[in-house]
């Protein structure tokens, strides 16, 4: 499946595929949905000291289903963005929700979990 998502006046063509759950381990040497449950474990405890967890998380996240389209490096691809997206919580939720998307979790344009 593939998405465009638009970020801080930037546009980024995002795509899932069996592959994503291979390159996130290629890339990071963890494995995506462990890391997917620890932002579900955050959540649930609504833990404002993990936020630097959370980022972290979701901007890998990004990156790896932005990956077939880029050949910047994981450093190159979060230098184009600036603190501002920290604050900018419908930006946050806009990428939270496509990632959702695009793995499964959510049904498109629906915040129920499947």
């Amino acid at each position: 499946m593939e998405k465009t998502l638009h970020i801080q006046n930037s546009e980024y063509k995002l795509k899932s595929s069996l592959f994503t759950i291979i390159s996130y381990k290629n890339t990071f040497g963890t494995e995506l949905f462990s890391d997917i449950s620890v932002l579900d474990q955050l959540s649930q405890h609504n833990n404002m000291s993990a936020l630097s967890t959370v980022i972290d998380v979701i901007f890998k996240i990004t990156y790896i289903l932005h990956k077939p389209f880029t050949k910047s490096s994981y450093d190159e691809f979060l230098q184009e963005f600036d603190f501002t997206i920290l604050s900018n919580t419908i930006e946050l939720e806009t990428i939270a929700t496509t990632i959702a998307e695009l793995l499964g979790t959510i049904k498109e344009g629906n915040s129920t979990k499947k």
